[in-house]
C-alpha cells in the first residue's frame, strides 16, 4: 500500500497535478553565452507537445528530441518550469524520501536547465511556450506574494529569451478555484505586462474546471489575455469515445464563446490526452482507443478557425528523462498515436 501511494505521489508530481517531475544525478546544465533566436517562421496554428516536466541537462538527448519532434510537424514545445516554495509540494513524503533529495539537487540549477532547453528547442527549429507548474500542498501553506513574484521572473526570462508564449501557471483553477481568471489572473496579468511582451496565455484546466456552472459564466474573465487554453481529456471516469466526441462539441463551443466574450484572440487546446495508462486495464482501454481519442480532438478542434493551437501531452517519452516516467505512455503504448499526430501535423493543420 505504502509503495502504492508512493507511486501515486509521483505521477500526480509528474503531471503537475501536485507539482512537476525530476531525474537523477543532475550536475549542470549547458547554456550558451547570449540568447540563441527563436525561429522566425510565422506560425498560424501552434502544434506540439505539453511537457509536464523539468528538463535533461543531457544537450545531446535534447537535441535529438527536438529534432523527432520538428520532423512529426510541431512547431513548438511547452515547457513549465518550478512554482516556488517547492517543499510544501512534496508534503506527505519523508523528508528522506528519493524524490525530496532530488529537488534539493534540482532547483538551484532550475533556471539554467530551463534556459538550456529554450536554447537548443529554437536552435533546432522549435518555438517555445512557458509557464509555471501549479501545486496543491496540502497544508496550503503557500504565499501568494512567493507566488507572483515567481511568475513575474519566469516572465522576464520568457521576454529575455524569445519565447513565443507565456502563460502565468499551469490550470490555475486547481489552486484558485473556478474564478481564478477574474481574481488572481486578472491580478497577475499586468505585472506579466510590465515584462513580457510576447503573446499571453490563459492555460486553464478542463473546462469543467474552467466554468463548472454554465449559468453563471460570469465567474470567468480572461479579457486582456491574448488566447484562452485548456485541457481535453477522458480521464479515469467510465466515459466512452462517443461520450467523448459529444462533450467535445460543447466544451469547444463554451471555450470559443468566453474567448470572443472576452475578446481574446482565440483558444488552444493547451493539453490534450486520452486516458492515462493506470486506468487502461480498468477502462478496457487500449492502443487503438486511444490514438482514435487524440484523433477526435484534432478532427473537432481543427473545424474552428479560431481554434489556433494544439498541444498533445507527451506520449513518446520526449519527457527529457532517458527513464519511463511514471503515468505518462510510452513509446510502446504509443505507436498509433505517434501515427495520427505525424499525419495531422504535416498533412492537415
Amino acid at each position: 500500500m505504502k509503495l502504492k501511494i508512493l507511486i501515486i505521489l509521483m505521477i500526480l508530481i509528474g503531471l503537475g497535478v501536485g507539482g512537476f517531475f525530476v531525474w537523477k544525478n543532475i550536475t549542470g546544465p549547458k547554456v550558451e553565452k547570449g540568447v540563441v533566436p527563436a525561429p522566425s517562421t510565422e506560425v498560424s496554428v501552434y502544434k506540439g507537445t505539453w511537457t509536464p516536466t523539468l528538463l535533461s541537462k543531457n544537450s545531446i538527448k535534447l537535441a535529438s528530441d527536438m529534432r523527432k519532434l520538428k520532423d512529426m510537424g510541431a512547431n513548438t514545445v511547452f515547457f513549465q518550469g518550478a512554482p516556488p516554495q517547492v517543499e510544501h509540494c512534496l508534503e506527505g513524503l519523508p523528508p528522506d524520501h528519493e524524490l525530496v533529495k532530488i529537488m534539493k539537487e534540482i532547483i538551484p540549477i532550475e533556471k539554467e536547465l530551463l534556459i538550456s532547453n529554450i536554447q537548443i528547442a529554437h536552435k533546432n527549429g522549435l518555438k517555445v511556450a512557458l509557464t509555471m507548474s501549479k501545486c496543491m500542498p496540502q497544508s496550503k501553506k503557500i504565499s501568494i506574494g512567493a507566488w507572483n513574484s515567481r511568475v513575474v521572473e519566469l516572465a522576464k526570462l520568457a521576454e529575455e529569451h524569445e519565447v513565443e508564449l507565456f502563460a502565468p501557471m499551469n490550470e490555475p483553477e486547481v489552486l484558485f478555484g473556478p474564478s481564478a481568471s477574474a481574481t488572481w489572473g486578472q491580478d497577475i496579468l499586468p505585472r506579466i505586462k510590465e515584462v513580457y511582451h510576447g503573446k499571453i496565455i490563459w492555460k486553464g484546466g478542463a473546462p469543467g474546471d474552467i466554468e463548472p456552472d454554465p449559468g453563471n459564466p460570469n465567474l470567468t474573465n480572461f479579457s486582456g489575455y491574448d488566447y484562452l487554453g485548456f485541457t481535453l481529456g477522458i480521464g479515469s471516469g467510465p466515459g466512452t469515445l462517443e461520450m467523448f466526441s459529444r462533450n467535445i462539441d460543447n466544451e469547444l463551443d463554451t471555450m470559443l464563446s468566453l474567448a470572443e466574450r472576452d475578446n481574446c484572440e482565440g483558444v488552444m487546446i493547451s493539453e490534450f490526452y486520452g486516458r492515462l495508462p493506470g486506468d487502461w486495464e480498468e477502462r478496457e482501454w487500449n492502443e487503438e482507443k486511444e490514438a482514435r481519442a487524440h484523433e477526435i480532438v484534432l478532427e473537432k478542434g481543427s473545424k474552428y478557425d479560431e481554434v489556433v493551437g494544439f498541444f498533445v501531452l507527451d506520449f513518446l517519452e520526449l519527457s527529457f528523462f532517458g527513464e519511463d516516467l511514471l503515468g505518462l505512455p510510452g513509446p510502446e503504448e504509443s505507436s498509433k498515436t505517434e501515427e495520427v499526430i505525424r499525419r495531422w501535423f504535416t498533412e492537415i493543420l
